[in-house]
């Protein structure tokens, strides 16, 4: 019998209870850290809305001030100019909310602020040797801001590249030609911009005329039909008929040119030569198509 109880674990009642009071323990511990994760979840969520919510108020804000300065009766601003500082305001700001969100963050997961410290540091040192081209493009891109070489909806060209302006940064200028592209030019490569949004553009066309028509009278009829452009409300001035612009292989081409406002060139451009081929219809002035002279000689 003593044999048997020997062989017998025995298992007192204090050890029941230590074993019982640890594995609440861990399970208490398990729960809290959990919850904690979960309150770190939703502070970081928290966060992450709050930044959004600031970034739309704040352009909100910044577009009804700029508003307010267009319609001053002194000292107003240009609606290009204004739309060209929203956007530029507003992708600052952008960036200034991201890196407060982002060191908000960091703090809420238990990094230090020292730490923070020495990283942005080391992201200041990193950005001063590897980055130098992008604080060329900034600093190009305050100049074009601060000297306003062009703005938001601008026709430029840049690069050999003519298109609309659609979005202007410190980093970068983003245009859209004609069909549709977009070409991102970064500020620092930009160099010679020709601007076509500035007061007025002039419309250049030119027409050939046949060598047997008289070059005075083709003259004189453009001119009559020039006068009557004034029903064309994108001409500010009556079109000039500027003469003879050169001589063709089959034609000696007149020069006239309108201006008139800007981005309306390529319309008044097809309305005035439409005007002027029917005109020469009526006057029964040729206008030639391609044509080659061949001299044949004869061998003895």
């Amino acid at each position: 019998m003593e044999t048997l109880n020997n062989l017998v674990p025995t298992t007192t009642g204090t050890e029941i209870a230590q074993e019982l009071g640890f594995g609440f323990i861990a399970k208490n511990a398990a729960l809290n850290g959990a919850m904690n994760l979960g309150v770190k979840a939703l502070q970081i969520v928290f966060t992450l809305f709050l930044c959004w919510l600031m970034i739309r108020l704040s352009h909100k804000l910044i577009n009804k001030v700029l508003e307010a300065q267009v319609q001053r009766k002194k000292l107003a601003m240009s609606e290009r100019k204004a739309s060209t500082l929203s956007t530029v305001a507003g992708s600052i700001l952008k960036y200034v909310v991201y890196f407060i969100g982002l060191v908000s963050i960091l703090k809420q997961l238990g990094v230090p602020t020292e730490s923070l410290l020495v990283i942005a540091s080391a992201g200041s040192v990193a950005i001063g040797l590897g980055a130098q081209g992008i604080a060329g493009d900034m600093m190009e891109g305050f100049f074009i801001l601060f000297e306003d070489h062009y703005a938001v909806g601008d026709v430029v060209t840049i690069q050999g590249i003519t298109g609309t302006v659609e979005s202007v940064t410190l980093r970068s200028t983003k245009l859209r030609d004609a069909m549709g592209a977009v070409h991102i030019i970064p500020n620092g490569s930009i160099g010679t911009v020709t601007n076509n949004c500035r007061e007025f553009i002039n419309a250049v066309v030119e027409v050939g005329i046949a060598y047997g028509e008289s070059i005075d009278r083709a003259i004189e009829v453009l001119n009559d039909e020039m006068a009557k452009t004034t029903d064309i409300e994108d001409i500010l001035e009556t079109p000039t008929v500027a003469g003879v612009s050169s001589l063709g292989d089959s034609a000696v081409n007149l020069k006239i040119v309108a201006k008139c406002k800007v981005k309306t060139a390529a319309g008044v451009s097809a309305e005035l030569r439409r005007r002027i081929k029917n005109r020469f219809d009526a006057e029964g002035i040729e206008i030639p198509f391609p044509q080659q002279v061949v001299h044949l000689v004869k061998e003895a």
